[in-house]
């Protein structure tokens, strides 16, 4: 055996197997920099990790074999042992290793000792991206110089007299609107805004005039037996002028349908005098999948998903349409990338985070990618999984701007723009691309939430007012939107009316806002009766079953408050401690869930005088999610930070950081009228610089609440 060891050191097959180890794992580090800066797939690294583990052993067997000699390259077995030079070959061999292992440490010292500019020094207030930011080395997406070519596609008629054939119908529409999206020189309103109009009474320059375009598509499609007919029309809206029709009577056919919508974008571009590029050619021909049924499974579940933004039960309807397109036909790309959105909000709420359902996610992500690197919906679900799963921002931020060259009038991928930015701290550019959704889709209520809620997170408390409805004007669902305009007067003027308002007259569902608001009303009130009641009515037990874990902890620790409240210590103690017994959960969950859920299991240890672990959970959490790894939540974690400190006692710290809160952007702002009526506040109102700060500028009252 020592023979052998002593004869595997002669031929250096220890020192190449070392060098090969260490140039591998160099080669991997700069794979993972490169990919990422043009933004591959994530199995691209994983096939180049793979290679070099399967070079491995031929390597090795290599040098047992073979030895560099002054002639080159020769068997081992054909030289004479006086004319080895293995012993040369040792040491040029210890010189690159020796080099490549200076190269790893340098590489894994500046990685760990440089200072981390993502962790802010406690007590510092981070750096704030207020205007376009190019530091980071990501492009900023400007802001798209829409054409005069503009167009709406009003719904289609369904001709078939049949209820059930609406989603084949809606189905086509939608996705002549995805394949017009593609063309640049052409502005299409998108699906929701123009849905709107299906069975209008209004004329087409009464449509126009209200989309702000020129040209208005109408149509109708109808199933007969085994052939479908599709007619359309394109007509000028100024002078009511048909500048293009036609009328397809086609056998019914995957291929078909696809060819006829392609045709019809040819035709609408033709007639605006647009030119197709190549790309955007191609792009519209696309025939995603030749199975008809795959495409109708496909259909059916894009109609349950059209239904409503980030509601569970469609998307457990959808789910099994998809899986079934995708048995028709594996090679469905857009029916994979479909599926992983799915999967996507699922986990996002945390109703499953585990590594199988991960794996599942990811699977169905890269395959979307693999059968169609080129498909914007495909770039989309994987910009989601790395938003969603990596919280690598920059990589989503690429992602979308990706998708966005090859489909620039998709309003769906300014919104992902805007919600990555404001992760990222870019929160006028967030704000911008919002706005840029809502000219493509003027009417869709979900992009006119984020914009505000992004205004509402930059305390930009007078364009939200601007850019709202009051309650009275106000669509009875929009209860959202109105919850973010009630905040901005909350805090402009003081007045809980108009949040009391909103949650009396509008439509209740089971959203953030209502989670977020709906209680805290009352409790700015100290009104402890209306808090325990609005938690456990039907609608926030909803939100708790349904939107994730997180909220399910904060139902327990807003129920425990109102219980201190009442002076009943005994239910609050119930009730912080099943609060408490979700932490594992929470630390193990979603970004989101960890950082909110954590939280509120810091201060229910706090509540109830645990506060060496309160605050060590506070700061391991403001730790390990810094303003720079997502803005969105720091600002929330660092104001509970400050209410813990202050409860252990150290009421100066807590007033540093509530400094640092005011002066950042957030997912829940805190201002001085939240701190003057939070009972939550109640034991630092004797010290005179929490008083200052808690004392809004427009105060009218003088009295302490």
């Amino acid at each position: 055996m020592s023979g052998l060891f002593l004869e595997l050191k002669r031929r250096n097959v220890f020192r190449v197997a070392i060098a090969y180890i260490v140039a591998s794992w160099l080669l991997v580090q700069a794979a993972d920099l490169v990919l990422d800066v043009i933004g591959a797939a994530d199995w691209v690294l994983r096939s180049v990790v793979v290679l070099l583990a399967l070079g491995f052993l031929p390597a090795v067997i290599i040098s047992w074999v073979f030895e560099m000699t002054p002639e080159g390259v020769k068997k081992e077995s054909e030289i004479d042992r006086g004319q080895s030079i293995t012993h040369h070959t040792a040491k040029k061999l210890d010189m690159v290793t020796i080099g490549l292992l200076v190269a790893a440490i340098a590489l894994v010292a500046i990685d760990r000792y440089l200072p981390d500019s993502s962790i802010p020094e406690e007590g510092a207030i981070p750096e704030i991206a207020v205007t376009p930011d190019t530091r980071s080395g990501d492009s900023v997406t400007e802001a798209p110089v829409f054409s005069e070519k503009t167009i709406a596609v009003l719904p289609f008629a369904n001709r078939s007299n049949q209820d059930d054939d609406l989603f084949f119908t809606d189905g086509i529409h939608d996705d002549l609107l995805t394949q017009l999206a593609k063309i640049h020189d052409l502005k299409v309103i998108s699906r929701t805004s123009v849905m709107e109009y299906r069975d209008t009474t209004k004329n087409l320059r009464e449509i126009g005039s209200e989309l702000e375009v020129n040209t208005i598509l109408e149509g109708g499609i109808q199933k007969v037996g085994n052939r479908v007919r599709i007619n359309a029309q394109l007509i000028e809206v100024e002078t009511d002028r048909h500048l293009w029709a036609e009328s397809y009577d086609r056998e019914l056919t995957a291929e078909n349908i696809f060819d006829i919508q392609s045709e019809i974008a040819r035709e609408i571009v033709r007639a605006v005098a647009i030119e197709l590029t190549p790309d955007e050619e191609r792009s519209i021909s696309e025939i995603p999948t030749r199975n008809l049924a795959a495409y109708e499974a496909w259909l059916r579940a894009r109609e349950y998903l059209n239904g409503a933004n980030y509601t569970a039960n469609n998307e457990r309807e959808a789910k099994p349409w998809l899986e079934n397109a995708i048995a028709l036909d594996p090679d469905f790309s857009e029916a994979h990338a479909l599926l992983a959105n799915v999967y996507g909000a699922q986990y996002w709420r945390g109703l499953d985070t585990s590594e199988e359902f991960l794996t599942k996610y990811r699977g169905e992500v890269e395959r979307a990618l693999q059968l169609n690197p080129g498909s914007p919906t495909a770039l989309l679900a994987s910009a989601e999984y790395h938003y969603r799963v990596e919280n690598d921002y920059r990589k989503s931020l690429q992602l979308v701007n990706k998708a966005l060259e090859l489909a620039p009038g998709n309003a769906d991928a300014y919104a992902n723009l805007g919600l990555t930015q404001r992760r990222m701290g870019r929160w006028q550019e967030s704000i911008a691309s919002f706005n840029r959704a809502l000219e493509l889709d003027p009417a869709n209520r979900f992009y006119k939430l984020l914009q505000v809620e992004t205004m509402g997170s930059s305390r930009n408390w007078q364009e939200i007012l601007n850019q709202t409805v009051s309650l009275e004007d106000a669509d009875p669902g929009d209860l959202d939107i109105q919850v973010n305009r009630a905040l901005a007067q909350l805090n402009l003027t003081g007045d809980l009316g108009p949040l009391q308002r909103v949650f009396g007259q509008m439509t209740l569902e089971a959203s953030s806002d209502y989670a977020a608001y709906s209680a805290r009303v009352h409790w700015l009130q100290r009104d402890a009766d209306a808090v325990i009641d609005t938690l456990n009515n039907p609608v926030w037990m909803e939100v708790a079953d349904t939107r994730n874990g997180g909220l399910r902890i904060f139902r327990y620790y807003e129920l425990a408050n109102a219980y201190r409240l009442q002076g009943d210590q005994d239910k609050a103690l119930e009730q912080y401690q099943l609060a408490i017994g979700e932490l594992e959960r929470a630390m193990n969950s979603v970004l989101q869930v960890k950082a909110y859920g954590g939280m509120t299991v810091a201060l229910s240890l706090a509540r109830i005088d645990r506060l060496d672990e309160a605050l060590a959970l506070a700061l391991q959490l403001t730790h390990e999610i810094p303003f720079e790894k997502d803005s969105m939540l720091w600002g929330w974690l660092v104001t509970n930070r400050a209410m813990i400190k202050g409860l252990a006692g150290d009421q100066e710290a807590a007033i540093d950081d509530l400094k640092i809160a005011f002066e950042i952007p957030s997912s829940f702002p805190i201002t001085a009228w939240d701190l003057h009526y939070d009972p939550n506040w109640d034991f630092m109102r004797d010290n005179p610089r929490f008083v200052e700060l808690s004392t809004p500028d427009n105060l009218i009252r003088t009295q302490t609440p």
